[in-house]
């Protein structure tokens, strides 16, 4: 009996390949996701709800007190990536069965999706402006040292995650907060057992294999100062006293004397006398001139490091939303899922291609990440 396009239904790979995306989501199954439930192409800007913020207030019994409108603050996110899986099924695999097509591609294919979605992700550490040491042999102040920071920063000390490379994971593994009874109990013999790092210090630990590296300038002197004032709101400084030639990098560090927020050079420059310097976040508040400025390699002089990084889910935001069914009208049988309670969409396409006499699946995603609130995240740098 021969097989046809019928014996395979894009709907049901498209939610096969969606519960598969689903499961192997990285750093994006620790963050904020926002959904835009019309059909959208690459470049397109959605707006997401960013979390609400919220103040206690003094009861009030005699006026009631303070009722707190809800307000919550859109935040545009471009859809800037657009990533897609084809393969083609020969004669021999169309005789296959739905299961064994999901096992040997589809599945292989969502994961494929899924890492790409964790690559954008991870790379939004560069705007993180926090950093703490944590070594390749961790000891536990160095896990505190971090969750310290966080508090500082007022981040909510619940939903908090700790994304680490293999290097710190070894030695995570090996500590004995994290591995043994004596020091963890009976989730001590699951790490053993099972490699989980589990729960620790209010952090979900998890290894990525993501993990980014992090090149910084090339610095000996790293002490400046503001050329002029920099008034509030400013999203660039001009930078005196630092010595010709030098380099920042994008992700290096700058603080400034007299500024509780610090900040990261968001593009690649060569110091001059007077040097012009991108920053993110904007100034948080008017800066004068000849305020100190440091710059803070986090990497190093001119080194490459992994930066892991310490996070609640409000930090970062990933944004989904589905693509246009309109090849279904041209030959193809596209469907597209969206799963309204994890916000992720993904398209499944399968068509014939009568020149190379095979049937092409496609599965494909659109999706952009951005940072939420860059003080509710830390590098941690060995």
């Amino acid at each position: 009996m021969s097989n046809t396009l019928g014996n395979y239904d894009p709907i049901f790979y498209a939610q096969e390949a969606l519960i598969a995306l689903n499961k192997t989501l990285g750093m994006a199954g620790r963050v904020h996701r926002g959904y835009d439930p019309n059909p959208q192409q690459k470049g397109s800007v959605i707006n997401i709800t960013r979390p609400s913020v919220f103040e206690a207030t003094n009861v009030n019994t005699s006026t009631g007190g303070t009722t707190q409108a809800l307000t919550p603050e859109n935040v545009s996110i471009t859809l800037d990536t657009w990533k897609e899986v084809k393969f083609a099924l020969t004669d021999k695999e169309l005789t296959f069965t739905k299961d064994k097509i999901i096992n040997d591609h589809i599945a292989p294919a969502a994961y494929a999706l899924a890492d790409a979605i964790d690559l954008s992700l991870v790379g939004l550490y560069a705007k993180i402006p926090w950093k703490e040491a944590i070594s390749s042999t961790p000891v536990v102040t160095d896990i505190t040292g971090v969750r310290k920071a966080l508090f500082n920063n007022k981040a909510p000390m619940n939903d908090l995650h700790f994304m680490v490379d293999g290097s710190v994971e070894a030695g995570l593994l090996a500590l004995s907060a994290f591995a043994t009874a004596d020091g963890a109990g009976n989730v001590g013999v699951d790490t053993q057992l099972r490699g989980s790092l589990g729960t620790r210090y209010g952090f979900e630990f998890f290894a990525n294999q993501n993990t980014p590296a992090h090149t910084s300038g090339t610095m000996a002197d790293t002490a400046g100062a503001l050329n002029a004032d920099a008034e509030a709101g400013a999203v660039e400084i001009v930078i005196k006293s630092l010595t010709d030639g030098q380099t920042l990098k994008a992700g290096d560090i700058i603080t400034i004397t007299g500024d509780a927020q610090q900040y990261v050079v968001t593009a690649d420059k060569t110091i001059s006398s007077a040097t012009t310097v991108a920053i993110y976040p904007a100034l948080a508040q008017k800066n004068l001139a000849d305020a100190v400025v440091t710059v803070v390699l986090p990497s190093g002089t001119g080194a490459t490091k992994n930066q892991c990084l310490a996070f609640h889910r409000h930090a970062f935001a990933l944004a989904m939303a589905p693509l246009s069914d309109m090849g279904g009208q041209l030959g193809a049988r596209v469907a597209t899922v969206s799963d309204p309670v994890t916000n992720l969409s993904i398209r499944s396409r399968i068509w014939y291609e009568g020149n190379t006499s095979t049937v092409k699946v496609g599965l494909d995603a659109l999706w952009g990440v951005q940072v939420l609130n860059p003080n509710l995240a830390v590098r941690a740098v060995q």
